[in-house]
């Protein structure tokens, strides 16, 4: 609790009758006037142990802000209009489902800059799904969130202070008013538990708070002190491995490399699960160590200009001798959405033959190309017990959306994945008939 704030409330025990225990929020209270930014509730405190009485199910997804000309440039060209629009729309139908999301996890970058004006966007862009004081205009229950600040957040604002006037429950006590941009908080599920750690990897924007998080992750993960926990997801907005981009900038400022080092340094490699990112501006799956090794999930593709992805690239930055791959039947599920929308529409051939990394661009790393076809959509995600299961949900050329992917860890057998039957995409004939 920063100071001047009041006690924050801390759930420890939930069920399915209770919204708020749930994560989904009522539709909101008064209207935050004037000047004032709209408040947005955060899922669970730092330091929160929360017993899940069924299995819990959230959204992911990251870089969900409007393009900004100034830091896209060339990207600029790549702009997929009505992208994060859709993305948001197909989440809000979903919510109040039997199968919808029940908490919103946001990797970071929802917002262009970090100010008052564009955290006002934010509650306006997401108002169909993100728990505010702002009501619902249907009184519809909203999602509350897990916010991971990215570069967006501190642009203009390097202490955050616009993103914990939007998110005044968000971080760690660090005292004098400050706001962190680190927590963690726990889930129980039939004996399982599982530990989520926020972490912010921008190591030269913190300054001396950097040295304050990596103290703080040390005491929150002492095995005397910091509970047990069975296994572990890290949440922050740049990745450790990234095959976004023209040219892949894994382990951006060494920070992120640095921070899983120390996270796995304390508590054993055998506990960290899963490292969930949003990083450039598309969605990606690596398992570099097997399926027993830790995910790298990348859920960036969340609108805005779309990145280029590679299907595997030199990982030396991030202190690995051999390329980094994607997964292997992530690659083919989106090399089967390529075909599909090459048999539909018709692709530039250079875009299918640099995908295939054939003809002109044989001995070149392959890469699906973000202009001509992006890898746009969001995340769906459950856990339950040992078992925690991620699906992509797919922004296909004609609009629609569809689950193609899953991966699934479960206890012993570790990583799974899974290319999921679809349907094929409709043309752009069909669609003006």
């Amino acid at each position: 609790m920063r100071q001047g704030e009041t006690v924050r409330r801390r759930w420890r025990s939930w069920g399915a009758a209770a919204l708020v225990v749930l994560g989904l929020s009522p539709g909101g209270g008064a209207v935050a006037g004037g000047d004032k930014t709209a408040k947005h509730s955060i899922f669970a405190d730092d330091g929160a142990s929360l017993a899940l009485v069924e299995p819990l199910r959230f959204a992911l997804v990251g870089n969900t802000r409007g393009v900004v000309p100034a830091a896209d440039g060339a990207r600029m060209a790549k702009v997929r209009a009505g992208a994060t629009k859709s993305i948001i729309a197909d989440m809000g139908a979903l919510v109040g489902t039997p199968e919808g999301p029940q908490v919103l996890i946001h990797l970071g970058d929802a917002v262009e800059a970090g100010s008052a004006g564009a955290f006002k966007l934010l509650d306006k862009r997401w108002l169909e799904v993100l728990a505010s004081s702002s009501p619902h205009p249907t009184g519809k229950a909203r999602l509350k969130a897990v916010y991971v600040a990215g570069d967006r957040e501190a642009a203009g604002d390097d202490r955050y202070e616009a993103l914990g006037a939007a998110f005044p429950e968000i971080g760690a006590d660090i005292g004098f008013q400050r706001v962190a941009t680190w927590s963690s908080f726990d889930l129980q599920s039939e004996g399982k538990t599982w530990r989520f750690l926020v972490l912010d990897p921008a190591k030269e924007r913190l300054g001396s708070r950097w040295t304050e998080q990596l103290g703080w992750i040390k005491r929150t993960l002492d095995p005397k002190t910091g509970g047990k926990f069975d296994g572990m997801v890290i949440l922050m907005h740049d990745p450790v491995l990234d095959l976004g981009g023209k040219e892949p900038a894994m382990n951006l400022g060494g920070g992120p490399e640095e921070l899983v080092d120390l996270v796995e340094g304390t508590i054993g490699v055998s506990r960290l699960r899963a490292v969930i990112s949003a990083g450039h501006h598309t969605h990606q799956v690596l398992l570099p160590d097997g399926p027993l090794g830790v995910l790298h999930l990348g859920v960036g593709g969340g609108g805005a200009p779309a990145d280029d992805l590679m299907r595997w690239a030199p990982a030396d930055r991030a202190g690995r001798a051999a390329d980094v791959p994607l997964e292997p039947m992530f690659d083919i599920t989106l090399m089967d959405q390529l075909d599909r929308v090459n048999r539909a529409d018709g692709l530039p051939p250079q875009v299918v033959d640099q995908a295939k990394a054939r003809d002109t661009y044989e001995g070149f790393t392959g890469a699906y190309n973000g202009g001509a076809f992006p890898v746009q959509g969001w995340w769906t995600g459950s856990l339950r017990g040992d078992t925690l299961r991620l699906g992509f949900r797919f922004l296909k050329s004609d609009g629609s959306f569809e689950e193609i992917y899953q991966i699934e860890y479960r206890g012993s057998d570790g990583w799974a994945p899974k290319k999921l039957t679809t349907k094929a995409p409709r043309s752009t004939a069909e669609l003006v008939e």
